[in-house]
């Protein structure tokens, strides 16, 4: 105990200094990747498409005959085949290595050179790109580390860049190893994605592809023939292009809870977590400890996101489940707040499970267990079976709410009436987000046209601010290309609030059969059951809607192993109800005032009057933080721009005084972590 205790401690320090910094920089600027993709004009368009670099083996063993056929002969079919499902703008480039040399060993070291540009990356020119792809012949080695390092190098030297590399064998050209390779680009912090596909790989194989991507923050998937390649390689290409689901400041968690664990300031981070837990979730997998600042009055939400593997878990009737387990550690080590996100999967369901924790508010009686200043212990433990071999990356978003004064809200609101469906109208062309990050932010009445395939999500962001409701309207309107008769996969609609908690009614998740021979008829429609409302988290069905801000809408398609499919959909959503006025925040170690509540689940957003020693330029109700807690730069007539955020620089600038002045105390009398073999 004496150990914990000290660590707290000795955090305290860094915690100001770092919370201080983080707020500074987020209160003065804003991120790139903090933006959220705007859909509010007529004219909306997707964010510039990530380039490419597709990385093809034409070893050797790619002449094998079993794919069915060469597998050569699969894998240039499934590029060509590529070309016509890219978008007109995408970046796209092309390698290939093994096509210079045979496969003895006087021929080695040529062959561990033999890597070559058949397209550099450039506007798409689908005709060109074919022509290259069918002069592909197989005949030598792997070197798949250099491989990853000519790519790297051909790729733009700034922004976000991404490789997919299909292999049918581990490296044969080692040192340097693949991994290794990967974990190098990482390390000179390059913004790399490199997503891997093995086909008809070993174990070895697979474990070294595997870890390829899990260096950088990818995905792997399996292919076992030429139809499963083609599909798994759209859908890689198809992710890098858009940019991968996970966003945020690359962290590892300590293995276990002490002052070594990386301190998690108000901001998004992502980890990878390796193994998965029993199918029964009794046994964790990977458990992961940091921690976060504590200051009285000041309330967290912690949210932590793990995305799924890049194929389906099992057979038709398989199960798995996938999720986390958060906890706050108090000093003794033991927890002082408990939550668990996960969803169970069925056969070709694919999608990420979010856990969510809202308080406790520190100072209070809620959190009598839990550390009162310095740091506590954040843990985070992957739980289910599913994908319990393969690394999987989590994305953790930090955010503090300050105490408020609630003079003259509204009480909780009772459930109204549902909203009329709204009704769709001439469509503007938009590309859906891949994940919470990217997610385009769409305009209140405007209708919008996008695409799904098999086995994608789509995400969108809907503003939200005090004493509003949301409907939505999303219906399939095809052609389904190509149809799949009447073994249709599912489509399921969800939708979250502010803090990634789900708030979607049973009744709006029933999958409606897309993708056959005509469109369905059944759209999906509804609208929340409450307006946005501060006072709405003491109540035991309102809580989830005690804030405003962005709220999301999640399309998801469940895959079709034997045919992969492409539909178009419509989506409208409507945000209707008279805008009332929000709390005022105050400095932390403020005690809540006039009737407020520091209890509940909420708290991602809010209006203020920024306390003393705030930034100024402060945002009015309506305002919202981005999705990595910064807030950003938005006018009062924005309504996406949390005012709280505001009110938390003024709020932790008084902390970091206070912690100062406490540290400084006790030094008188008396300081965080430093922060595989193959075939020819």
């Amino acid at each position: 105990m004496s150990r914990f205790v000290s660590a707290h401690r000795r955090a305290a320090a860094r915690a100001a200094a770092l919370v201080g910094a983080t707020v500074l920089a987020a209160l003065t600027s804003l991120s790139p990747a903090a933006a959220a993709p705007s859909a509010t004009a007529p004219t909306a368009a997707a964010a510039a498409p990530v380039p490419v670099m597709i990385v093809l083996d034409a070893s050797g063993s790619m002449n094998q005959a079993d794919a069915p056929g060469p597998r050569i002969d699969a894998a240039k079919a499934a590029a060509t085949d590529l070309l016509g499902t890219l978008p007109a703008d995408a970046q796209v480039g092309l390698m290939v290595y093994g096509t210079g040399t045979g496969s003895t060993d006087a021929e080695r070291a040529a062959g561990c050179q033999d890597i070559r540009t058949l397209a550099p990356v450039a506007p798409l020119n689908a005709a060109a790109l074919a022509t290259q792809i069918q002069g592909i012949s197989a005949s030598g080695y792997t070197p798949i580390g250099n491989a990853l390092t000519a790519a790297a190098d051909a790729l733009p030297n700034e922004g976000p860049r991404s490789i997919v590399l299909v292999s049918d064998g581990e490296d044969t050209c080692a040192p340097p190893t693949p991994c290794d390779v990967a974990r190098d680009l990482h390390r000179q912090g390059i913004d790399l994605t490199v997503h891997t596909v093995g086909f008809k790989v070993d174990a070895t194989a697979r474990d070294q592809l595997s870890c390829v991507a899990q260096a950088t923050g990818g995905t792997y998937s399996d292919a076992g023939d030429g139809a499963g390649l083609a599909q798994a390689l759209q859908a890689k290409v198809e992710v890098a292009i858009t940019g991968y689901t996970t966003a945020g400041t690359p962290v590892t968690g300590a293995d276990r809870a002490s002052e070594q664990a990386p301190l998690l300031t108000p901001g998004q981070y992502v980890d990878t977590f390796a193994v998965g837990g029993s199918e029964d979730t009794a046994t964790p997998g990977t458990t992961k400890y940091y921690t976060v600042p504590v200051q009285a009055g000041m309330r967290p939400y912690i949210s932590a996101t793990i995305v799924p593997a890049d194929e389906t878990i099992g057979g038709a009737t398989d199960i798995g489940i996938l999720g986390l387990d958060l906890d706050l550690l108090g000093p003794d080590g033991t927890a002082c707040r408990h939550e668990r996100g996960s969803v169970i999967l069925q056969g070709a369901r694919n999608q990420e499970a979010t856990g969510v924790m809202a308080g406790p508010t520190f100072g209070t009686p809620e959190a009598k267990s839990c550390p009162q200043s310095g740091v506590a212990v954040l843990r985070v433990a992957r739980i289910g079976g599913a994908w319990a071999d393969r690394p999987l990356p989590v994305e953790i978003v930090v955010r503090m709410e300050p105490p408020a004064d609630t003079a003259g809200l509204l009480p909780q609101a009772s459930e109204g009436d549902a909203l009329p469906a709204p009704v769709a109208g001439p469509p503007v062309t938009l590309t859906g987000g891949t994940s919470f990050n990217d997610a385009p932010r769409l305009t209140s009445g405007a209708t919008y046209s996008d695409t799904l395939s098999t086995g994608q999500t789509r995400f969108y962001r809907v503003p939200v601010q005090w004493g509003q409701r949301l409907t939505y309207l999303i219906t399939e309107v095809g052609p389904a290309q190509p149809s799949l008769g009447y073994t249709t996969p599912a489509v399921w609609v969800d939708v979250f609030n502010p803090v990634r908690s789900t708030v979607t009614l049973l009744a709006d998740t029933n999958g409606q059969q897309w993708f056959g021979d005509t469109p369905d008829t059944h759209a999906f429609t509804s609208s929340t059951p409450y307006p946005a409302r501060y006072t709405n988290r003491n109540g035991a069905s309102q809580r989830e809607f005690a804030l405003d801000g962005d709220y999301y809408l999640r399309v998801n398609a469940d895959r079709h192993e034997q045919q992969p499919s492409t539909t178009t959909f419509l989506i409208k959503v409507v945000v209707s109800g008279d805008v009332e006025p929000g709390p005022t925040y105050l400095a932390a170690g403020t005690a809540a005032t006039s009737g407020s509540s520091t209890s509940g689940t909420a708290g991602s957003a809010g209006s203020t009057t920024p306390p003393s020693g705030a930034v100024a330029g402060s945002a009015t109700s309506g305002s919202t933080a981005s999705p990595d807690g910064v807030a950003t730069d938005r006018t009062s007539a924005d309504p996406a721009v949390p005012g709280w955020v505001w009110a938390l620089g003024g709020a932790l600038a008084v902390g970091v005084v206070a912690a100062v002045v406490i540290l400084v105390t006790r030094r008188r009398t008396a300081g965080g972590p430093p922060s595989v073999g193959g075939d020819r």
